[in-house]
């Protein structure tokens, strides 16, 4: 593990539910009311209750202001550009990288540590005891925006959403999310089906 710039990284809670949808990629911002500080680079995520745990940390972008987002693909960033949650969300964080403790760390453990006093209310930052004794330790890369080779899907319409969403059938983008052509294949190459 790469230890984080100093107040570079903090805790901050988060629902497992949310959690959840994160890891799958259904939610690629976190969405808050408050900005944080331009010194922060990653959140360790601590799962609410009834998990109360950090297992993940994500690498996020500087908070974005509504309209700013401009992708459609992730859970209420449509409603996010469109200032529709405004009265609980003003910023959005972009969910860059995520990876996994080898070991996840209860709240009992946490505040056992020192780390921790209690569930964080809204965030605080990583104590220096807390990563000095992690910074060594290994980290599951879950994904990285950066470097993914993204395997794109033909679009349909979402019944009943109007929004565009991936089926299963696949198409290949390139690093840089440029549609592969495929080969026209004539009549020599097809096969009979009789």
């Amino acid at each position: 593990m790469t230890p984080g710039s100093p107040r570079g990284d903090i805790i901050i809670s988060i629902h497992p539910q949310h959690v959840a949808n994160i890891v799958s990629r259904v939610k690629n911002h976190e969405f808050r009311s408050y900005l944080l500080p331009s010194t922060v680079k990653r959140l360790w995520i601590y799962e609410t209750s009834p998990t109360s745990s950090i297992r993940f940390i994500a690498t996020v972008s500087q908070g974005k202001r509504p309209g700013e987002i401009q992708d459609p693909s992730g859970l209420k960033n449509d409603e996010f550009d469109l200032g529709e949650l405004e009265s609980r969300a003003q910023f959005a964080y972009e969910i860059q990288k995520l990876e996994e403790l080898p070991t996840a760390y209860s709240l009992d453990d946490l505040k056992r540590r020192g780390w921790l006093n209690g569930a964080p209310q809204k965030y605080c930052f990583v104590k220096p005891a807390m990563d000095e004794a992690l910074k060594t330790t290994p980290l599951k890369l879950v994904f990285d925006s950066a470097v993914a080779v993204a395997v794109a899907a033909p679009q349909r319409k979402d019944e009943g959403k109007g929004r565009v969403c991936p089926l299963s059938r696949s198409g290949l983008l390139s690093s840089a999310g440029v549609k592969k052509s495929r080969k026209p294949q004539g009549k020599a190459g097809r096969k009979r089906t009789s």
